[in-house]
């Protein structure tokens, strides 16, 4: 198989200005078809939920390096690294983690306007979301990005299991409905038609959402999460779990470093291998799927509520 290590198209200072101004770039055609044939089958059965990959009950579409080899590969020698780096100006990539978005035919489901910013418990904006499609995407169900939104210092109040249990705290902002903006000439909605292979590099401040699926096939994509060089670790309660990593152990201030974000491409050629990457996880977890988790009704009644909190 042609299992490319690096990117089958250079990375040009026009995709980096792109990134820099949008918050926002679409490389066409990184990885071989055979990096698409090796997943893609692999992803439907995941998605589809139909066999027990030993992958975390709650969260059956995240986390498959842990447990199949074939992302591990992904994570490993794939080129999406090397391409997020030099997208964004980094000299290194640790991994952080991995996940399927997957929407069966003819789905209305639909995910919020939402940045990913306060998800995850570190400070710097070198954290991007390396979005891969493995099956073909229209602009029927693909992704839409605000351009420029990323250049806003916005810390929107997350949606996550952890934050339902808090009171918003005073700093953060409620996300915002972005569907009348589509009015405003000013602002610029990006959405592609995208391709097996491609990449799809999205700022994790950058406001972006994603439409339902009203095609007769699967829509299926796997994103990497990257951390580059000027990423810290800054835990906060509503911040997403992550598996393996208590906040406590999250000193902050710090570089994550070590077996569960071992460094994957760095520009001089240094990496740490998966031999010490986790295999599996030493958790039991509930059993339940948090179906609601990520839906878009949920959400949006959510919003409904914080902005009738606000408006008070």
């Amino acid at each position: 198989m042609a299992l490319n290590r690096t990117p089958l198209r250079a990375i040009t200072a026009e995709d980096r200005a792109t990134y820099e101004r949008d918050g926002a770039v679409l490389l066409r055609q990184v990885c071989h078809r055979d990096w698409v044939d090796l997943l893609q089958p692999l992803a439907l059965r995941i998605a589809a939920g139909e066999e027990d990959f030993g992958l975390l009950p709650s969260y059956p579409g995240r986390y498959m390096a842990r447990g199949i080899p074939e992302f591990r590969k992904l994570v490993f020698e794939s080129p999406l690294a090397q391409a997020a780096c030099e997208v964004m100006g980094s000299k290194e990539a640790h991994f952080f983690f991995d996940e399927i978005f997957a929407k069966p035919p003819q789905s209305d489901e639909k995910t919020i306007w939402h940045t990913d910013r306060m998800g995850w418990p570190v400070s710097g904006k070198m954290v991007p979301s390396l979005w891969m499609p493995l099956t073909n995407v229209s602009k029927a169900n693909s992704l839409e990005c605000i351009a420029g939104s990323h250049s806003q210092d916005v810390r929107y109040w997350l949606f996550s299991p952890n934050a339902r249990k808090m009171i918003k705290p005073p700093d953060r902002v409620p996300h915002p409905d972005c569907e009348p903006l589509r009015k405003d000439p000013s602002v610029q909605f990006l959405t592609w038609d995208m391709e097996p292979g491609d990449l799809l590099i999205v700022h994790p401040w950058t406001l972006h959402y994603s439409h339902g699926n009203p095609t007769d096939n699967w829509r299926i994509a796997v994103s990497l999460r990257m951390f580059g060089d000027d990423i810290r670790w800054d835990p906060r309660p509503d911040c997403v779990n992550l598996a393996g990593i208590s906040f406590d152990e999250m000193i902050p201030g710090e570089r994550p470093r070590g077996a569960l974000c071992p460094l994957v491409w760095s520009a001089d050629g240094r990496s740490d291998g998966d031999a010490n990457y986790p295999r599996g996880f030493a958790t039991n977890w509930s059993a339940k799927r948090k179906a609601s988790v990520n839906e878009y009704d949920t959400f949006a009644e959510e919003l409904r509520k914080q902005n009738a909190s606000v408006a008070r």
